[in-house]
This record gives C-alpha cells, sequence and structure tokens, in this order.
C-alpha cells in the first residue's frame, strides 16, 4: 500500500492542472489577505487557512514519496 500512495502522490506532486489549482487557490487568498480589512477576522483567519492547508497538502504528498523512499532504502539493506 505505501508504494502505491507514494506513487500517487509522486503523481500528484507533478500534475501540472493540480498544481496550479493548489497555486491559485494559494495566490487568490495570499492577494485577498493582502487588500482586507484586518477588523475582519473571521475572513482573515479563513484565508490564513487556505494558505495553510495548501502547504499541508504539499507537506503530506511529500511524506508520502519520502516513507516510501526510507522503506525501500531500509529493505535493500537487511
Amino acid at each position: 500500500m505505501s508504494s502505491r500512495l507514494a506513487k500517487e502522490a509522486d503523481r500528484l506532486r507533478n500534475d501540472e492542472i493540480f498544481n496550479k489549482a493548489l497555486a491559485d487557490i494559494r495566490s487568490d487568498a495570499l492577494n485577498a489577505l493582502a487588500t482586507i480589512n484586518v477588523d475582519e477576522k473571521t475572513m482573515v483567519l479563513r484565508l490564513q487557512q487556505k494558505v495553510a492547508v495548501i502547504e499541508e497538502i504539499r507537506n503530506v504528498l511529500d511524506r508520502y514519496v519520502m516513507a516510501a523512499d526510507v522503506q525501500e532504502d531500509a529493505g535493500s539493506f537487511a
């Protein structure tokens, strides 16, 4: 399962449309944060959460790929 998960994670990390969608969502949120009235606390938090979630998606995909790499490396020494 981890090999399949890593392959799918790697595919998503390199998928042009998926990455464009993530980049656009992140960019829109950052642009909105740059111009929003700071008194709109709920909207500020919502926009910050969007940026954080995009980063977390990328981090989790990286972690899936690295976990499979570590398992393969550990297995090759046994």
